[in-house]
């Protein structure tokens, strides 16, 4: 990706200067709707210049949560920062990458734009988290496929946590996924292979929040190309496989250097707003079957310094601030929504001069509900419905969402949870089929 350009026009110069030279034949202009899911409209290379201009328009009514009942022409603008060449070449053709916002034709931001709305949120949340910087910790599993290239959950290894073999097709679709973000700019810390079998973890390097959000975008596109190019599944599925841990998405806050009063006004925020994020950071039904008391999920708003099941942590350093680590998320999440509302709850931790209490020692899975009632810990939600309802009753995290996002990511994930909630499922057979 192109570093940040003050100067827009020499920033789209430079953009046409790059795709010039390395012969780009097409353009994919990208962008997420409401859920996080990746969209894009591809240009021939020559159209490139008008695209910068912001002369490309797309149908906003048929994209799910965006406009609904009505045909209207969406302005797709692309961020020069985040033009990248993709690092493969479908039929010989080099393609290119640029992720947008979206506007109204008139040239105003568009309420349902997720990208605009986390650019909106640290604007506002500038007085008091303006140095925040955010890194990623991304899980995911790669799976075997059938010969018709159906996938399974069939692991490829029956490694563990930092487990290596040369030979093993895992490590090497890994090391492949690696190459290709660093050639696309995104700095990858390290990778490993993680908990369960077949369970692979990429750390991303601190950047700045609206950059972390884009580059998760393409951590899930490229794994799962790459994964393809191996003949492979790769999924973010939160919980692909009952017995073996979930994939989470830990994200990591560097507030700069604030006084430790600051820093703990921000975990107060999070830990006072968490339920209420929840239903935004752990988006899906099969979310909830990840937040349980098993392999180091958070299930309380605790935190602690060391306690790997924290829904916060605050791991020690001799290097630097300390960094604020947010356990629960998941990597079906939106992340321009996920960055926004923890950012907004950052924020208003450090406004209100809210307190966490101390430090909590130990496995959080142990606390007593006698305990939890003393030390005002509530449990995060159990299901996708009881987030939605803490979602309702959180106005800052609505506020940070804005009306439009709110009541569209609502209406979708309560139809999305009514359409589980009636599906008969093959445990109820083997449960109920021969006793009733």
């Amino acid at each position: 990706m192109l570093s940040a350009v003050k100067d827009g026009a020499a920033a789209r110069r430079e953009i046409l200067k790059t795709a010039k030279e390395r012969g780009v034949r097409y353009v994919r202009l990208a962008f997420v709707d409401i859920l996080g899911i990746e969209k894009n409209i591809v240009i021939p290379g020559h159209e490139l210049e008008r695209a910068l201009g912001g002369h490309v328009t797309f149908d906003g009514g048929s994209i799910d949560g965006f406009v609904r009942g009505e045909e209207i022409d969406m302005v797709l603008r692309p961020d020069p920062a985040t033009f990248a060449i993709l690092p493969w070449t479908p039929d010989g053709s080099t393609e290119a990458r640029v992720l947008c916002d979206i506007e109204m034709p008139d040239g105003t931001a568009f309420e349902g734009c997720p990208r605009s709305t986390l650019k909106r949120v640290l604007e506002d949340a500038g007085d008091v988290v303006s140095r925040v910087r955010t890194a990623l910790e991304v899980e995911f599993y790669l799976f075997n496929r059938l010969a018709d290239g159906v996938p399974t959950t069939q692991a490829l290894d029956n490694g563990s946590y930092f487990d290596f073999s040369p030979s093993d097709r895992g490590d090497e679709t890994r090391t492949a996924i690696v190459n290709a973000l660093e050639a696309m700019a995104i700095s990858v810390s390290s990778a490993h292979h993680e908990h369960g079998a077949g369970q692979h973890e990429i750390d991303l390097s601190a950047t700045g929040a609206l950059a972390t959000a884009d580059h998760l975008i393409t951590v899930r596109g490229v794994v799962k190309h790459i994964a393809d190019q191996h003949n492979i599944h790769a999924t973010f599925m939160p919980k692909p496989v009952e017995s073996q841990a979930g994939n989470g998405l830990h994200v990591y806050f560097s507030l700069g250097d604030v006084d430790e009063a600051v820093r703990l006004h921000a975990i107060a925020g999070l830990l006072e707003h968490a339920p209420g994020f929840t239903a935004i950071c752990n988006p899906t039904v099969n979310s909830y079957k990840r937040l349980v008391a098993a392999w180091d999920a958070p299930i309380y708003t605790v935190w602690s310094h060391r306690s790997a099941n924290a829904l916060v942590r605050v791991p020690p350093t001799n290097e630097g601030p300390p960094l604020i680590e947010v356990r629960s998320p998941d990597a079906a999440c939106n992340p321009y929504l996920a960055m926004a509302v923890l950012v907004e709850s950052i924020a208003e931790g450090i406004r209100s001069r809210a307190l966490p209490g101390d430090p909590f020692t130990g496995s959080t899975y142990e606390l007593s509900e006698k305990f939890r009632n003393e030390r005002g810990i509530v449990t995060l939600p159990k299901s996708l419905r009881a987030a939605l309802t803490e979602l309702d009753r959180d106005i800052i995290v609505r506020g940070a969402l804005g009306d439009h996002i709110y009541h569209a990511f609502r209406d979708a994930k309560i139809a999305e949870y009514e359409r589980y909630r009636r599906v008969v499922h093959p445990w109820e057979h083997e449960a109920y089929l021969r006793t009733y």
